[in-house]
């Protein structure tokens, strides 16, 4: 969710039971236009309906509640600040921000100056979390937020399932064949590693991918679904290009190489299971 400052005042006047076009302008101090271009993309995230009712589901509820009992949170919150202090209901450094958000360092930054003198947000040991203590309800929002979010993008068809995804790019399976990139586990086939899998799995934009980008996502798709097989199939891939992913940084990774020197791990394949799949696509240990 991505909400300019207009369309969180406009959120706000709804919220007042305020549903004049002319009124809401008058009391914001903008146009008839810019709070028509507001009310479509209300409309259009599914926040309000064609009566500028708001359409009643948590999230939205809790985002007028925060509005009407705290209007100063509209800066912080407008533009890509929702998608930023989302990301930190776990602490996370800056580089993880940026990976899981798609921003420049520059714009969370400056959204971590201006939430300042509120403690929206604390640090400790270079990781940044939404300050919970303070900002109990802002967090029930954004978890509420998250659990919508993980299943409803208007990028992709409604019967996708979300791995992955921020302001730039998605990561997703559908059992249809759909105009985006081929990613993750549907790209293997490429390097001769196929797999028989009841779904495509897509990236968006479509553009082609590298190696380090189809591993990353076949990592992303694993943390959804910890299954043995995906492990395996990571693990293989992995393997065989050990020499251009070794940089790449993740627990899977990490665990992966333990059960690679010959110890056991929960939950994990166990270094015979691969060594056997290893032998059919002829991969050397």
């Amino acid at each position: 969710m991505n909400l300019s400052s207009t369309e969180l005042k406009v959120i706000e006047q709804i919220a007042k039971n305020n549903k004049s076009i002319n009124l809401i302008a008058k009391s914001i101090k903008k146009s008839n236009k810019q709070v028509y271009r507001a009310v479509k993309k209300l409309k259009e995230i599914g926040f309000i309906d064609n009566s500028l009712e708001p359409i009643k589901s948590v999230h939205n509820n809790l985002l007028q509640q925060l509005i009407l009992e705290y209007p100063s949170l509209i800066s912080p919150l407008s533009n890509s600040g929702i998608n930023i202090f989302a990301s930190i209901l776990e602490p996370k450094t800056i580089k993880e921000i940026i990976q899981k958000t798609g921003l420049k360092k520059g714009i969370i930054y400056k959204k971590f100056r201006i939430v300042k003198n509120i403690s929206l947000v604390t640090k400790k040991n270079n990781k940044y979390a939404l300050n919970e203590k303070i900002w109990p309800k802002l967090k029930d929002f954004f978890l509420e937020l998250n659990k919508y979010e993980e299943i409803i993008d208007k990028r992709i068809p409604a019967s996708s399932i979300i791995y992955f995804k921020n302001e730039k790019e998605i990561i997703f399976s559908n059992k249809e064949e759909l105009n985006a990139a081929l990613t993750a586990f549907s790209k293997y086939n490429q390097y001769n590693l196929k797999l028989l899998l009841p779904v495509y799995y897509y990236y968006l934009p479509n553009k082609e991918l590298t190696k380090k980008e189809i591993f990353q996502h076949s990592l992303y798709i694993a943390e959804k679904e910890k299954s043995i097989r995906n492990l395996i199939y990571i693990a293989l891939f992995y393997i065989k290009f050990k020499k251009e992913l070794s940089k790449i940084k993740h627990e899977i990774i990490n665990n992966i190489n333990i059960i690679l020197k010959g110890k056991s791990l929960l939950n994990y394949p166990t270094l015979k299971e691969i060594k056997e799949k290893a032998q059919i696509y002829d991969i050397r240990l």
